[in-house]
């Protein structure tokens, strides 16, 4: 059962309402959305997120995976819960991780480059190619390069004035190290997006852009890592660039719902 213990921090009754339609409906919790529930008890889904961090839970992703496993929940919607309460953990911890004025400086680097270069290997190919969709959106010259040949020869091919974009999950890769080392070599400025702290790339790179991945994600049994990490990353770059490309209206506001 939920319950709001701490006096210090008491329900209103909007949130009351949202805690007793949660106990009330204990046995469906595996399989409502935070929207199901809002809708449900007829309150805004900011209004269910300030009730259950009042009851002790972090995010509602949190609080229903505890509360599937402690009632009715199937196996399987404990392990649908564990997989979403383990991609929300990711996001979070990406974006708690992500340096602002890294952001900043990225951006910058991709405007004033005449020519925006992004490395990976086959693993983050799909992240790679859809960042620079996105930067070509946004009238920027970009490119992808994966193939194994061109990296070794990667010093033919640029120009002092490239930015190179390195991306990779756990940087197992020597080929993208060599290809940034020869990158480094030929004057570019480098910009890493990684999810390992310390790697020999982040060594070599002006910038190093950080993301969180679980050590042990469910996904990985299967002998694939999550891309989240790096797709928040080059999202978040991109979104900046649109962002000072074409700035909001003074009465514009950003609602962060959960965070």
């Amino acid at each position: 059962m939920l319950e709001c213990n701490d006096p210090k921090r008491p329900l209103t009754p909007a949130e009351r309402h949202v805690v007793d339609y949660l106990n009330e409906n204990i046995a469906r919790i595996a399989s409502l959305s935070i929207t199901d529930i809002s809708e449900g008890a007829y309150v805004s889904t900011a209004t269910v997120s300030r009730a259950i961090r009042k009851c002790g839970f972090s995010s509602f992703i949190a609080a229903r995976f505890h509360l599937a496993q402690e009632h009715t929940a199937t196996a399987n919607q404990i392990q649908a819960n564990r997989v979403l309460a383990e991609s929300y953990n990711e996001c979070v911890r990406t974006i708690e991780r992500i340096n602002v004025s890294d952001i900043q400086t990225a951006a910058q680097h991709i405007l004033q480059a005449p020519r925006v270069i992004v490395l990976t290997r086959s693993a983050s190919r799909g992240v790679a190619e859809d960042f620079c969709v996105q930067l070509m959106s946004l009238k920027c010259n970009a490119l992808v390069i994966y193939d194994g040949e061109i990296m070794e020869r990667l010093d033919q091919y640029v120009n002092p004035d490239d930015l190179i974009i390195a991306l990779t999950i756990y940087n197992t890769q020597s080929a993208l190290y060599e290809a940034v080392k020869l990158a480094r070599q030929a004057g570019c400025y480098v910009v890493t997006c990684c999810c390992v702290a310390g790697t020999t790339l982040q060594e070599i790179s002006d910038i190093t852009l950080l993301g969180y991945s679980a050590s042990e994600p469910g996904i990985r049994k299967l002998g694939v890592s999550s891309r989240i990490p790096l797709m928040l990353i080059t999202r978040c770059i991109a979104q900046y660039i649109a962002a000072i490309k074409a700035p909001q209206t003074a009465d514009a506001h950003l609602e962060v719902d959960g965070l």
